[in-house]
C-alpha cells in the first residue's frame, strides 16, 4: 500500500470508527463495503490492462493483415476503456476520501451532528455509472477482437482444408467434405482465451458497479433519514429553550368553600 492509499485508508478507518461509536453501524458496514468494492475493482483493472498488452504481443505475430490489424485496434480500444474506467475510480477515490476529510474537521468543529452529512455522496452515483459505461465498451471491444480471432482462425482453417482437398485431387484421391474448425484448439485459441476470460471479468466487474451504485443509494437514504432526525443535542436545547409552564392550583374542598 502506497502513501497516498495508507490516508485514504487512514481517514476512512476514522470516519468508520465514529459513525459505528454513534449508532451508525449499518452506515458504517456500507462504507467499509463501498471502498473495498473499490480496492477490488482497481486490482481487477490494473490486472487486466497488464493481460491485454500480452494479448497485442501476441497478435502483432499472426500473418492476416486484415483481421489482425482490425483485432489489434479493437484489444487497443479495450484498452483505452478500461484505463479510462482505472481514472474515473482513482478520482472517484479521492473525492470521496477529501469528503470524508471534511465530515471529520466538521466533526471535530460542530459535534457528532455533522455526521448526518457523511453519507453525502454527490455525484457518486454519476461517476459509477460513467464507469459502468466505460466497461461496458471494453465489453463490446473485447467481443469483437474474439470475433476477428475466430474469423482469422476460420479463414486460414478454410484454406488449409482446400488445399488438402487439392493435394487430394492431384494424387487422384477422393475430396473430403470440409470441418468446423475447433475454436477451443491451436494458437489462435490460446491468444482468443484470455479475451474470453477478460470478457468475463469485465461483466463481473460491471455488475459489481450496479452493487456499489445500490450501496450508495442505500447510504443517501440513511444519510436522509439521519437529516430528518434531530441529535440529542438539538432534542436537550429545544427541552431547554421551552418555557416552563405554571403549575395548576390545586381545587379547594367542596367543605372549605362552604365555609
Amino acid at each position: 500500500m502506497g502513501a497516498k492509499d495508507a490516508k485514504q485508508q487512514d481517514a476512512l478507518t476514522e470516519l468508520l470508527d465514529l459513525l459505528t461509536q454513534n449508532g451508525k453501524k449499518q452506515e458504517a458496514a456500507e462504507l467499509s463495503a463501498l471502498f473495498s468494492q473499490f480496492a477490488a475493482m482497481e486490482t481487477q483493472y490494473g490486472k487486466v490492462l497488464s493481460e491485454l498488452a500480452a494479448v497485442r504481443e501476441q497478435l502483432a505475430t499472426l500473418h492476416d493483415g486484415g483481421n489482425r490489424a482490425a483485432a489489434m485496434q479493437e484489444t487497443k480500444q479495450t484498452q483505452a476503456h478500461i484505463t479510462q474506467a482505472k481514472e474515473t475510480l482513482s478520482t472517484l477515490k479521492e473525492n470521496m476520501t477529501d469528503k470524508i476529510r471534511k465530515t471529520l474537521a466538521a466533526v471535530k468543529q460542530h459535534g457528532i451532528s455533522a455526521l448526518n452529512k457523511a453519507a453525502d455522496f454527490l455525484g457518486v452515483k454519476k461517476a459509477l455509472a460513467e464507469m459502468k459505461g466505460s466497461v461496458q465498451d471494453a465489453i463490446a471491444s473485447t467481443q469483437g477482437s474474439i470475433d476477428r480471432i475466430n474469423a482469422i482462425g476460420s479463414e486460414l482453417h478454410a484454406l488449409n482444408e482446400h488445399a488438402k482437398n487439392l493435394g487430394r485431387a492431384l494424387t487422384g484421391k477422393e475430396r473430403k467434405e470440409l470441418t468446423q474448425r475447433n475454436e477451443d484448439k491451436g494458437v489462435l485459441a490460446a491468444i482468443a482465451k484470455p479475451l474470453k476470460r477478460h470478457k468475463t471479468t469485465l461483466e463481473g466487474m460491471e455488475k459489481n458497479i450496479d452493487r456499489a451504485m445500490a450501496r450508495v443509494e442505500r447510504l443517501e437514504q440513511a444519510a436522509a433519514k439521519g437529516k430528518e432526525k434531530p441529535s440529542i443535542r438539538e432534542e436537550i436545547k429545544a427541552a431547554a429553550a421551552k418555557p416552563e409552564q405554571p403549575k395548576k392550583k390545586a381545587p379547594q374542598k367542596a367543605q372549605e368553600a362552604a365555609l
